[in-house]
């Protein structure tokens, strides 16, 4: 087993000796952080265990070789552990890999060039060839290496996929391709239609493995999100909603379908989300994440539920476990005794495996202050991998034997050893209404207790996501290591509204963005002032995302701050709801739309009190956000603009709500920095707004 080793010269300095050479040089401490080693590190995920425990196939996302992608291949390490080799190669992305029952072979989904078409392809336009949705099928490999072979023959591709249980099978969701007369009118130039026309419809598809012959299952006005075959692979239950719209996700409801054809018959329906269903082995019960027919708002938690196949009133198992279930791997996972499923939940700043068992226990597998994911086993139950990372180690597949201590299987970055490591440390603070609200704080390289430093507050997204214990080094967005490394101190503050610490608590900002929400933050910022380690006259805030929202709305509260950046921000309540993918996200946290409670709109809108603001701020926005569209930093751009505010935007082309491309992050990191730079350590004053532009 290769574990995690310090090098001699890191246990050395944390001894506090000093190295030598034999000319009596001093080794040299650790290295800073550049941008190239946040870009360059690699990012695994999906650890999958052979049947017979031998093996862990994983897939691992690093820069391809122009450095204009990040590119994913499949990688095999034995479960005991050893060197780990490259399974596939390829210019394409290889990921979601998944064992034969027998464990002879690994299907993968791909976007590699399949046989036959490549002249196919290059006679299609630019555009069509890059959005054909048939590129991603399903591929197969030997785990002991060898060419990959196509298996599937999709025309709208495959986004999901299930072996039977008798690896005679393969179930698999492909997005239904444009009509013939669809494109014939797109062709002429007669393609007028409706939004409902362009709903990217999923349908549930089996596979006879042996011949590739696939048979249709689902159609008209039902989407499927997810499925599971029954052991007998007579039948698949999946989980189906209304439209292919995100937001119907929380209209979602469970199906039963005959693999031989035939209409689907309602399983469980009920009100709110019904979800990544799948059956026990003994074929005795069906897992599924639902909001248990209590609610379909967005901020309410869910939980781990059961149904016989016969149907039924479903049990469930989580009721008074108060924090999100989240499956992974698209389904939740039995054990193979069929006693208990496994899930995921945020806990906190950390993150944990947890068991449900069939008689309503939930008991942790995991503890600490660790983010632990992703969990899968073999065929007995016996070896099991998922991944794990803190602020100091990056993610890598661990290994779990029985009842016996974790231990680390992979090593895919040990050249972080040799950098600057920069951990979080838990902090707490009461709000001005009492509430006790917790956060992650990072000193900067050197700080010496009672020091007086610049100061850094970023805003998480959601508003339910979590400021975590995830590897400092590890985010794209944000270059938390060249801050630190420039003496700032960061604050990741968890207001009201976080996730990880109940239903209560994340539903305490509802109709209420921007208001307690931003006390808790700012209490934060009082506490570290008060502490010493806030220099309160140089301080910079910062956020996607609702992170963007609140960063927009702090400027326009306060002028505490010397620079802010509002990333990907929701500045206009108004335009969000008609504008964005998810409107009915809006109704939920607001409980109304804008034309029945106009003012409530207008009161959150950063980009109506922006002669409020005097704080210099930088706006970054993916110029393809379907999420946040791109018109919100726009409208906050042009309002800092005209109110006298330096301001800036920046627009990153192909993106979407996160931007993926290598070089756009390098130059969405530079210029976070660059940006508080200039304001928060130089103390530059607002400018006129003759200075700002839009930056194409």
């Amino acid at each position: 087993m290769n574990r995690t080793r310090l090098p001699l010269s890191r246990l050395a300095l944390a001894a506090g000796i000093a190295l030598t050479t034999l000319a009596g040089a001093v080794h040299a401490a650790p290295r800073p952080w550049t941008h190239d080693d946040l870009l360059s590190l690699k990012a695994v995920s999906d650890p999958q265990v052979s049947p017979d425990g031998r093996w862990v196939v994983y897939v691992v996302s690093e820069l391809n070789g122009d450095q204009s992608e990040y590119q994913t291949d499949l990688w095999l390490i034995g479960s005991e552990g050893g060197e780990a080799r490259r399974l596939t190669r390829s210019d394409a992305a290889d990921e979601f890999p998944r064992w034969a029952p027998d464990g002879r072979t690994i299907a993968f989904l791909s976007e590699r060039e399949r046989p036959g078409r490549k002249k196919e392809a290059e006679a299609q336009p630019a555009r069509e060839a890059r959005d054909d949705p048939g590129k991603r099928q399903l591929w197969f490999i030997r785990p002991d290496g060898g060419e990959a072979w196509i298996a599937s023959d999709a025309k709208g591709g495959v986004s999901d996929f299930e072996w039977s249980r008798d690896g005679k099978a393969i179930a698999y969701l492909s997005r239904e391709p444009k009509s013939e007369e669809r494109r014939k009118r797109e062709k002429e130039k007669d393609d007028a239609h409706t939004p409902a026309e362009d709903y990217p419809w999923s349908r549930l598809w089996v596979m006879d493995v042996a011949t590739g012959k696939a048979t249709q299952l689902t159609s008209g006005n039902l989407h499927v999100s997810g499925f599971s075959i029954s052991p007998d692979a007579r039948r698949i239950v999946f989980a189906g909603q209304p439209t292919p719209l995100i937001p119907d996700n929380y209209n979602s409801d469970l199906y039963l379908v005959s693999t031989a054809g035939g209409p689907a018959q309602p399983l469980v329906k009920q009100k709110g989300s019904d979800t990544n269903p799948s059956w026990s082995p003994d074929g005795k019960w069906i897992a599924f994440v639902s909001q248990d027919g209590r609610s379909n708002e967005w901020y309410v938690n869910n939980y781990a539920c059961v149904v016989p196949p016969a149907g039924g009133k479903p049990l469930n198992l989580t009721r008074d476990f108060d924090e999100r279930v989240v499956a992974f791997g698209g389904d939740l996972r039995w054990s193979p005794r069929s006693d208990h499923v496994v899930f995921q939940a945020t806990t906190r700043t950390s993150q944990h495996l947890y068991r449900a068992t069939t008689d309503g226990r939930v008991e942790p597998i995991t503890r600490g202050p660790e983010m632990n994911n992703a969990m899968s086993w073999d065929a007995q139950g016996q070896v099991a991998a998922f991944l794990r990372e803190d602020s100091e180690h990056p993610r890598d597949v661990w290994v779990m034997r029985g009842g016996a201590p974790a231990e680390r299987l992979t090593d895919m970055n040990p050249q972080t050893r040799d950098l600057q490591s920069f951990p979080k440390q838990l902090v707490s603070w009461k709000a001005p209404d009492g509430r006790d609200i917790e956060g992650l704080l990072i000193h900067p390289a050197g700080y010496r207790q009672g020091q007086r430093v610049p100061l850094i507050v970023n805003v998480h997204g959601g508003p339910a996501g979590t400021h975590s214990n995830t590897f400092t080094g590890g985010s794209r967005l944000y270059p938390w290591t060249l801050f630190a490394q420039k003496g700032y101190a960061i604050l990741f503050p968890n207001p009201r509204g976080s996730g990880g610490y109940g239903e209560s608590f994340r539903a305490a900002n509802v109709r209420d963005w921007g208001g307690k929400d931003y006390e808790d933050i700012m209490a934060g910022v009082d506490a570290l002032v008060a502490r010493g380690v806030a220099d309160p006259n140089r301080m910079g805030v910062c956020g996607w995302s609702y992170g963007g929202f609140m960063t927009s709305t702090i400027v326009t509260k306060t002028d505490r701050f010397r620079a802010a950046c509002v990333g990907a921000g929701v500045t206009n309540l108004i335009s969000m709801a008609g504008l964005s993918d998810i409107p009915e996200f809006n109704r939920s946290y607001f409980q109304s739309w804008p034309w029945e409670d106009p003012d409530f709109y207008v009161e959150h809108s950063a980009v109506l009190h922006a002669n409020r603001a005097k704080t210099p701020t930088l706006i970054l926005h993916g110029e393809s956000d379907a999420r946040v569209p791109t018109s919100q930093g726009w409208e906050f751009y042009q309002a800092l603009k005209h109110c006298g505010v330096e301001t800036d935007l920046v627009l990153y082309p192909r993106q979407p709500h996160g931007p993926r491309e290598p070089k756009l992050l390098r130059d969405l990191q530079r210029r976070h920095l660059d940006w508080m730079n200039r304001h928060v350590l130089a103390g530059v004053q607002a400018k006129p707004a003759g200075g700002a532009r839009a930056t194409p």
